[in-house]
């Protein structure tokens, strides 16, 4: 993507990819990211230049390389005060927000599973976030359904996408805030969301208060749940279902651990409630009970991890996490050039997938059913057994000398 991005043959079919979502040239002059030349003879050449740095080529990297191929002459400091510009910042924005529509389906399914989350970008040397993105991912399709980047101050919403009837939107504990799930019910949708056992103030059905710790004391071997309303301060409030399920005991104590650490370096002592509740997975849920038991209402929870996968591709293997720029504009200018690159090269593999025949996809993996072997050092690493070899003999005691 590096090569293609800047010069070669990739180029091209990249560039056919952004001109079928959105008209560059026609965006580009709206927002007003390109007004005259000035060394760069397009608006495609501006954008060309930008996924090349985004790809991971430094701006004087890219204005050599440009300058080499004849896509444009300009200095690497001309080019900053092209980039770091709102005007570029929004012409960015509207060509990843068109190409995200490009990958929709014309035609909705009645029920559709969205995985929601959020993750961190700082910038060099920043010692918290800088930058979070927001995404919601299509766990059936393997695609992004829609994202939002905002500042590090901008909190993990609902409200921050679009819902409709059938969607069931799974997220973590960040999400469930008071104000948050009844938007989310009204427009038709359904949540599976995982709660802690102080984030929400809930009720009996009835309106009473709900005693949390005395329905973990009753939970047995198999998930449980009780039905329960969220006080949002607003009347009426939705009727849910709170699932309780008991964590194994290795993952109990592990999430225990990371409750005491973090209370030794805060200079606190874990409160005795969350030490007890960190061996449960506590879900609420609007799913019928009849059509969704709590044991499947667990397992919707646990599909998560895939968004995750998709925030690791995007770090290790695209790099979003190795924000080279401080200054606010650059730095946006930046993510959304890594968030094009990224939905083309959704794009390219999707059409990969379409070409393969069905039967070349495997109905399962072979090697998952293997036993697992011992790891064998001396034969991943030649060197092992001689660097052994003399250390044993310099720890050997020596004799003494006749």
């Amino acid at each position: 993507m590096r090569d293609s991005a800047l010069h070669g043959e990739g180029w091209p079919r990249l560039a056919a990819a952004v001109s079928a979502a959105i008209d560059v040239d026609r965006s580009a002059r709206f927002w007003g990211a390109f007004e005259r030349p000035r060394g760069v003879p397009s608006a495609a050449a501006l954008l060309r230049l930008t996924l090349a740095w985004a790809s991971g080529l430094s701006l004087r990297q890219v204005c050599a390389l440009a300058a080499a191929t004849g896509v444009a002459h300009l200095a690497d400091a001309s080019l900053v005060g092209r980039l770091g510009r709102a005007d570029t910042v929004s012409w960015l924005a509207e060509i990843a927000g068109a190409l995200l529509a490009e990958q929709l389906p014309t035609a909705e399914p009645q029920r559709r599973l969205v995985l929601v989350d959020g993750t961190a970008i700082c910038h060099p040397g920043a010692d918290r976030t800088s930058w979070r993105l927001h995404v919601a991912y299509d766990p059936v399709r393997r695609r992004l359904d829609a994202f939002e980047l905002t500042d590090g101050r901008g909190a993990e919403r609902f409200s921050r996408f679009a819902w409709r009837a059938g969607d069931v939107a799974v997220a973590d504990r960040y999400y469930a805030r008071p104000g948050e799930l009844r938007p989310l019910l009204e427009a038709g949708a359904d949540l599976v969301v995982r709660i802690g056992w102080n984030a929400l103030r809930l009720l009996t059905a009835t309106g009473a208060p709900f005693d949390l710790m005395a329905a973990l004391d009753h939970v047995g071997a198999s998930p449980g749940e009780h039905a329960v309303r969220v006080d949002d301060r607003r009347p009426d409030p939705p009727l849910l279902r709170l699932v309780i399920a008991p964590l194994p005991a290795r993952e109990a104590e592990a999430a225990r651990r990371r409750l005491c650490q973090e209370a030794k370096k805060r200079g606190r002592t874990p409160d005795a409630r969350s030490l007890r509740a960190a061996g449960f997975l506590m879900l609420l849920t609007s799913l019928p009970a009849d059509a969704v038991a709590p044991e499947r209402a667990c397992a919707l929870y646990r599909l998560r991890w895939q968004v995750e996968l998709v925030f690791k591709r995007l770090k290790s293997l695209l790099g979003l996490g190795m924000l080279p720029a401080k200054s606010p504009e650059l730095a946006r200018v930046w993510l959304y050039g890594k968030l094009i690159l990224a939905l083309l090269a959704e794009t390219e593999a999707d059409l990969l997938r379409r070409a393969l025949p069905p039967s070349a996809e495997p109905a399962a993996l072979p090697l998952a059913n293997l036993p697992r072997r011992a790891a064998q050092p001396d034969r991943r690493h030649p060197r092992a057994a001689d660097r052994r070899a003399v250390a044993s003999r310099r720890a050997a005691p020596r004799s003494a000398p006749r």
